[in-house]
């Protein structure tokens, strides 16, 4: 059996140890040096699976008018993927695509005369 010396990330303090498991399987530690910022971490780090280029991928069908399940489907990602990236665009506030012809105009008050 190998060992493997694990430090802190933050610290670098060999005060580590294991402290349960990810829910996909990974290995989670704990540092404890009290002075320690970070306290939980992985060894071996793993981003979300979309990455950015399919993150681009999936607002490019949204703006050409495909659904969530249809994205997902094509794009071959989870459907809880492409929702969540549906949620961070709406949070963005997207000009009107109405040209300005067809816009409603505002009354503004009329200054009064004196």
């Amino acid at each position: 059996m190998a060992v493997v010396e694990v430090r802190c990330p933050e610290c670098d303090s060999l005060n580590v140890v294991k402290y349960g498991k990810q829910p996909n399987g990974a290995q989670r530690f704990i540092c404890q040096n009290p002075s320690c910022t970070r306290r939980v971490f992985l060894l071996n780090y793993r981003s979300k699976p979309s990455a950015s280029s399919s993150r681009q991928q999936i607002i490019d069908l949204a703006l050409n008018g495909a659904d969530v399940e249809e994205t997902a489907r094509l794009l071959r990602l989870p459907t809880q993927t492409v929702l969540e990236v549906f949620q961070m665009l709406s949070r963005f506030s997207l000009p009107s695509a109405r040209p300005l012809q067809n816009r409603k105009r505002v009354a503004r008050p009329q200054a009064a005369a004196g």
